[in-house]
């Protein structure tokens, strides 16, 4: 995976984004990837799990995914032990800043879509070809960069760990 694939470009008001400490289990159990800062993770297991993982493409998913937020430490976990990770929280009105998956698609008729994200070998992107879908998509496009190739966008309370599997 990548550092600093999603970075946080606006606050959205609040004077600091809370982080908070979550578990990582090992990797060999979860199949997972060491996590880095600047990648969005999830609890591993939905709403019963007990670990958080990285989003996968075509995550996270409104009723489906429970998105814990977006990592600001490197995880610990190693092949055969469980670790941590801190994950900042995905407050309402913060806004995020991400790759497109394709640039060249960038343009106003992108703006207010909602997406989900990519992740295209070690890199997440926000996935702006896949069609706006308000039900299941989460990620608001709200700016774009189409000389740097990225999104700004914000990510719907539904799909995150502060609202749960609430659809």
């Amino acid at each position: 995976m990548a550092k600093g694939d999603v970075k946080i470009v606006d606050t959205g008001g609040y004077a600091q984004i809370p982080v908070r400490t979550f578990v990582v289990d090992d990797l060999t159990t979860t199949s997972d990837t060491v996590i880095y800062p600047g990648e969005p993770v999830k609890i591993y297991g939905e709403e019963d799990g007990n670990y958080v993982v990285h989003l996968a493409t075509g995550d996270p998913e409104i009723g489906t995914d429970i998105m814990v937020g977006i990592a600001a430490s490197t995880s610990t976990a190693t092949a055969t032990a469980e670790g941590t990770v801190d994950v900042y929280m995905p407050l309402p009105g913060v806004v995020y800043r991400c790759k497109a998956t394709t640039s060249t698609n960038l343009a106003d008729g992108i703006l207010l879509d909602t997406v989900c994200f990519d992740l295209t070998s070690t890199t997440f992107t926000v996935d702006e070809d896949e069609g706006s879908d308000e039900n299941v998509h989460p990620l608001r496009i709200v700016d774009y960069d189409a000389t740097a190739g990225t999104v700004d966008f914000m990510i719907n309370p539904k799909v995150t760990i502060l609202d749960g599997l609430n659809a």
